[in-house]
C-alpha cells in the first residue's frame, strides 16, 4: 500500500520544510536586513564547532545572539563581526557571506514540492484502486 511513496513523501516534508524556512529567513534578510557591527561577548564550543555570542545595538536596546557554527571563529571575546539582522526579526542574525542568494533553498523547496506533490497523488491512486 503505497509503496515507496510513503518513505520519499516524508523525506520530501522534511526537505521542504526546512528549505522553505532557510529559504524565506535570507530573503528577508536580503531585503530588508541591517548590516551593523556586533561584538563578540562569548563562545560555545560543540563538536569542534565554534558559536559566537554577538551583541549589537539595535533601535530601543541591545540584542544579543549566537551566530555560527564556525570551523573557525572570525572573532575571539572582545573582537567584532559584521552581522546582518532583521529588524522584525532580531532572532534572524547571518554573517554577510552566509546569506548567499537563496537559489539553492528556493530550487530545494520547488523540488520537494513536486515530489511531495507526486508521492501524494500516488499514495492517493494507489488506495483508490486498493
Amino acid at each position: 500500500m503505497g509503496g515507496p511513496a510513503i518513505p520519499v513523501a516524508v523525506i520530501a516534508g522534511f526537505v521542504l520544510f526546512f528549505s522553505w524556512g532557510i529559504h524565506w529567513r535570507g530573503r528577508a534578510l536580503r531585503r530588508r536586513g541591517i548590516r551593523t557591527r556586533a561584538r563578540c561577548v562569548g563562545t560555545r564550543n560543540e563538536n569542534g564547532r565554534t558559536e559566537l555570542l554577538v551583541q549589537f545595538s539595535v533601535e530601543g536596546g541591545s540584542k544579543r545572539v549566537a551566530v555560527g557554527p564556525f570551523k573557525w571563529p572570525p572573532a575571539s571575546v572582545g573582537g567584532t563581526v559584521e552581522v546582518i539582522y532583521d529588524p522584525q526579526d532580531l532572532s534572524n542574525v547571518l554573517m554577510p557571506d552566509e546569506i548567499g542568494t537563496g537559489r539553492v533553498a528556493l530550487l530545494l523547496t520547488i523540488g520537494s514540492s513536486l515530489l511531495l506533490l507526486f508521492c501524494v497523488l500516488a499514495i492517493v491512486i494507489t488506495f483508490a484502486t486498493w
